[in-house]
């Protein structure tokens, strides 16, 4: 390699390194923080708060990461975990915001059993398990319920098996 482009190569893994160390903090909080939802060390105001900012520093990584796999000067090793980096803040920020609304539906549930009686809660579970068969059968491919049609017995509610 010529002194040049080795000079530049370092200098694009320092930049992958800053933002990789970057991203790697973000998953350390994010992790923590479910945590301490988890155990109640947090409230879900503040646990919504926070995966705001966590969001915010995943858009100045990926902001970074796009100006850095910008550069001419990059080897394919460097543009490759750039790409996987990038990757890696897609999913994070995919997670941020699951986790927001797994822990946003958990207090609303909690708020539901203590506001309607057992039987009540037990019909709606129920109908929520519905719900979600029928969103699982929404999704399948032609050739999956085409395969179900052909197999089905009749003693199941079409569309609804698994």
């Amino acid at each position: 390699m010529l002194p040049s482009a080795r000079s530049d190569d370092e200098s694009g893994l320092r930049s992958f390194s800053h933002l990789s160390n970057a991203t790697n903090t973000v998953e350390r909080r994010l992790l923590h923080l479910i945590t301490q939802r988890s155990g109640g060390a947090v409230s879900l105001e503040d646990f919504i708060g926070e995966l705001s900012r966590l969001r915010g520093d995943l858009g100045r990584c990926s902001r970074e990461i796009a100006e850095t796999n910008g550069r001419r000067d990059l080897s394919f090793s460097i543009i490759a975990a750039l790409d996987e980096l990038d990757q890696w803040c897609l999913w994070l920020y995919r997670k941020t915001h699951l986790e927001q609304a797994f822990f946003e539906k958990l207090h609303l549930e909690q708020r539901l059993r203590t506001l309607i009686s057992t039987e009540a809660y037990e019909v709606y579970q129920e109908l929520m398990n519905v719900e979600e068969r029928e969103r699982e059968f929404l999704g399948k491919e032609a050739s999956d319920i085409k395969r179900l049609m052909l197999t089905e017995d009749g003693s199941a509610p079409p569309g609804l098996e698994n």
